[in-house]
């Protein structure tokens, strides 16, 4: 799923930006594309923390991959990142919302290639879930899955046509300025 996180990110970006912006004036996409790579920390995380002398367990082992895919990881990463942008001139909110927004996308995708995917709903619920919808394989140079990408690269279509017919053609530099 390297690739088609930031593929479907981007369609995601695209509407919600369109939504924010008409809501409140104000649009930092970037911070969905960036963020719905955030999960994906616990693959190098215990390696790292064993690196400086700290060895954490989750569920009674080091930490593994899909750890970090829950809404409890989700607030901490979205309030990291607002304090980290806030001196930048990224409103708290805005930043806040954009990553939980980010990071909840990815838990979206993987839901929808796993039938049992991860733990989403931790600490309220240990049931792993997932959508299933897709039989994912990485068949394309071992980076995507081709029919998870095409139906990504189709929806990152129908949201620029859908944002262009509504915002315009100068959409795309408003929503990656720092606003």
């Amino acid at each position: 799923m390297k690739l088609e996180h930031l593929v479907y990110s981007i369609a995601i970006a695209i509407i919600f930006g369109m939504i924010y912006r008409r809501v409140t004036g104000r649009e930092s996409s970037w911070i969905i594309v960036l963020s719905a790579y955030a999960p994906d920390i616990d693959i190098i995380a215990d390696a790292v923390l064993r690196k400086i002398g700290v060895t954490v367990l989750v569920y009674g082992a080091p930490i593994d991959h899909g750890d970090f895919h829950n809404i409890s990881v989700l607030l901490v990463y979205a309030v990291a990142v607002s304090f980290l942008l806030h001196p930048l001139g990224i409103r708290f909110m805005d930043s806040f919302i954009f990553a939980s927004v980010g990071f909840a996308a990815h838990l979206l995708e993987d839901a929808l290639v796993f039938s049992q995917g991860y733990r989403m709903l931790w600490p309220l619920s240990f049931q792993k879930f997932g959508i299933g919808v897709f039989k994912y394989k990485a068949d394309l140079y071992g980076v995507a899955d081709t029919e998870v990408l095409a139906v990504g690269l189709i929806l990152v279509g129908v949201c620029a046509v859908v944002r262009t017919m509504y915002e315009g053609k100068g959409w795309i530099k408003k929503s990656i300025k720092w606003s």
